[in-house]
């Protein structure tokens, strides 16, 4: 089977020629998350790489996101280039053109490490307080076996909605091969878990973006515009069961008008699909207007 695009980035960026090698019997994070269980604070992933668990087809970037309560956030950044694995950085994100839309005065107050290793399959670690992220440390989580996957997945299936299975996005319980091999973010006998927060917390953490950006005329450097419109797509909020139940039993009060009209201004392709039940392409419908293939003798496909 060929490789994905984010398996090839990554070993592309496991093959360049930084620093020294990292030893094939450990993962590529196990100094971070040695770090932070020294200082008792879990290791949480967040951003684009948590979204990928969260059922949302995202590129890896060259970074992984990590929240970090403010009061360990300066102990943790020493202990981390003490270790000679990660060093500071300038934040690689100001050198890159920005949108003709981008607030001139935008801010970030995040940290940037850069990555010493040789075979490492990402060049920074970004380091988030949790005030400017929006999402405190002592969020509701979700324990995911690894950092990345070889596509993307649902750990939360609660969010698969479609009884019939016509459409969704990929689960975990149904892809159990998830992993890339020679990639893993920490050594197998390592008992140190990685999180997730759950979706209900981190979607509201990226409207609390949202809201924040307008107010300050400022971005907080995550794009919560692209997360939104990605989990709207992706975990089918736009069709009306999904948006009833996300809106009156996962988004708080203070977002609930925010991911209303988000959700009302989201536009989906209506793509070619195909109907698993007539064997056909159909045209000009929506993934939930295909037809129902009810199992039973008097119902299997010719």
């Amino acid at each position: 089977m060929a490789a994905s695009e984010s398996e090839m980035m990554m070993q592309s960026r496991a093959n360049d020629s930084r620093g020294p090698h990292l030893p094939k019997c450990k993962g590529y994070l196990d100094t971070v998350l040695e770090v932070l269980n020294r200082h008792e604070h879990p290791f949480i992933l967040i951003s684009t790489l948590a979204m990928t668990w969260s059922g949302v087809n995202a590129m890896p970037q060259d970074e992984v996101d990590i929240l970090v309560q403010l009061s360990d956030l300066q102990a943790i950044i020493s202990d981390l280039t003490a270790t000679g694995e990660w060093e500071h950085c300038e934040n690689p994100e100001r050198s890159k053109p920005r949108p003709h839309n981008c607030p001139k005065n935008s801010f970030t107050s995040d940290t940037w490490l850069r990555t010493n290793v040789q075979q490492h399959p990402f060049r920074y670690l970004r380091i988030w307080p949790e005030a400017l992220y929006q999402l405190s440390v002592d969020c509701a989580k979700i324990e995911i076996p690894d950092v990345l996957n070889n596509n993307y997945l649902l750990v939360e299936e609660e969010y698969y909605r479609d009884p019939h299975e016509r459409f969704g996005p990929p689960r975990l319980s149904t892809h159990p091969k998830f992993s890339i091999p020679g990639l893993q973010a920490k050594f197998l006998c390592m008992d140190i878990p990685i999180f997730i927060p759950t979706i209900e917390c981190h979607i509201n953490a990226i409207l609390d973006q949202l809201r924040a950006e307008k107010l300050l005329g400022q971005e907080t450097g995550n794009d919560p515009g692209w997360h939104i419109r990605h989990l709207i797509r992706y975990l089918f909020l736009d069709w009306t069961p999904n948006r009833n139940r996300i809106l009156n039993t996962k988004i708080y009060d203070r977002n609930r008008e925010l991911m209303s009209s988000r959700i009302a201004r989201f536009k989906r392709k209506q793509l070619i699909l195909w109907d698993t039940r007539t064997r056909e392409s159909v045209f000009n419908k929506m993934p939930w207007e295909l037809s129902i293939w009810k199992q039973g003798p008097d119902n299997l496909p010719s």
